[in-house]
């Protein structure tokens, strides 16, 4: 009894235009099959038609995609100023909490600066000699108390008149009062000080916000602004409004890659599945991964090249990438390799050697000496080079890798 073709046959050449890479892979099989169209009218020899083994061997099946690096985690930095940017800290460069990011012009916050110090050493020296005087006053009221405190005892026994202690008592009264005057000084200038300290503090503040520093550890991506044609990314000379966006820092231990895979792959994909990861920047490098969401929703695919849905429903997947490396950086270019099943010691052949027969069931053309014989078979899973032959052939057949008829 023949086996029904599985779906991923018939879905073939839905999958070839959604995606010119598998349509590469198969070109060499398409090139054969031409090849032997065009020998048409010159025999009906078998040996004319390009054959390949059926062989036993390992067969990994994977679902191959492209897809973009991103970081699920990541922080916006915005303009605190509408000052002009003066230094920007190089795009793509990796830092810590607290790191300096943007320098905006601040020459006049300087100057400012500059003069609230002068200010404020004045005030200084000014509380210094207040402090000084209010000091020595004091010297001069003890005196004056100490000289007033022994008249008392003196006038007593005669040896001075009232008028000397009249005029001793006034002078201590004199002194303490104009203490007093003193103190209000050292706390004048004292006042001083303290709105010369705040001025100064103020300038700092101000040039603070001229320095931008990151919130987090993360790798440095400017922002664009502009429209779509004509985008503009963030550099040194822009003056921003407040509020702008002007970088981010996305967070390098949360990166994922969002891919997309075909209706008629979606079966074979579960949340879970290991992924190979090669980004087109570092194609020797392999990075691990996990399939980590997979949407509930089928959409139309769109042509990068003309904007428009092409016919064939795809379904977003999102990977989780395992591996942490300084070159995983987002936006860039990834290569998706999903697995989807491991067939030890199986029988493969190319897909170029299925066919369809009139019945609508898969076939292979066995060559067995200048003749082909029709052999019905049953197929397991296939990667877009070959195909596994669970039933039918065995190991060495020579398979054709073109339609008899063709000759």
């Amino acid at each position: 009894m023949q086996a029904a073709i599985p779906s991923w046959l018939r879905a073939l050449a839905a999958r070839l235009r959604a995606h010119p890479r598998l349509a590469a892979l198969a070109a060499g099989a398409l090139l054969l099959t031409l090849a032997v169209v065009a020998a048409a009218g010159r025999g009906p020899d078998v040996g004319r038609i390009p054959t390949a083994a059926v062989q036993r061997g390992d067969v990994r099946i994977t679902i191959v995609e492209s897809g973009e690096l991103r970081a699920e985690q990541q922080s916006t930095v915005s303009a605190t100023n509408d000052k002009q940017i003066i230094w920007l800290v190089p795009e793509g460069t990796r830092v810590k909490a607290g790191d300096l990011l943007i320098r905006f012009e601040s020459q006049k916050y300087e100057i400012a600066k500059g003069a609230a110090k002068s200010a404020l050493a004045v005030a200084r020296a000014e509380r210094s000699k207040a402090l000084g005087q209010l000091e020595a006053q004091k010297a001069s009221v003890e005196r004056a108390r100490l000289e007033y405190a022994s008249l008392p005892e003196l006038a007593a026994k005669g040896f001075v008149n009232r008028n000397e202690l009249d005029a001793a008592r006034l002078a201590h009264q004199e002194a303490q009062a104009a203490t007093r005057s003193f103190e209000a000084g050292v706390e004048a200038a004292r006042a001083n000080v303290e709105r010369a300290e705040r001025e100064v503090d103020q300038q700092d503040r101000k040039l603070e916000e001229g320095l931008v520093h990151a919130p987090r550890d993360g790798v440095v991506v400017y922002a664009t602004a502009g429209d779509a044609a004509n985008p503009r990314k963030l550099s040194v000379g822009v003056t921003p409004f407040e509020g702008m966006e002007l970088m981010y820092l996305p967070d390098p231990t949360s990166m994922r890659v969002d891919a997309e895979i075909s209706e008629f792959d979606l079966a074979k994909v579960r949340v879970g599945s290991p992924v190979q990861l090669r980004l087109d920047a570092y194609p020797d490098l392999v990075f691990r991964g996990e399939v980590a969401s997979i949407a509930s929703l089928a959409r139309q695919k769109i042509s990068k090249v003309s904007g428009q849905p092409i016919g064939v429903k795809i379904f977003d997947v999102g990977v989780k990438v395992l591996d942490q490396d300084e070159r995983l950086k987002p936006g860039l270019t990834t290569t998706v390799e999903i697995l989807v099943s491991e067939n030890p010691g199986v029988l493969f052949a190319p897909v170029a050697a299925v066919f369809l027969d009139e019945l609508d069931q898969a076939v292979v053309y066995r060559k067995d000496g200048g003749r082909a014989v029709k052999q019905p078979v049953e197929l397991g899973g296939s990667t877009d080079r070959v195909v596994i032959l669970e039933s039918g052939v065995k190991a060495g057949d020579l398979l054709l890798l073109g339609l008899p008829e063709a000759l």
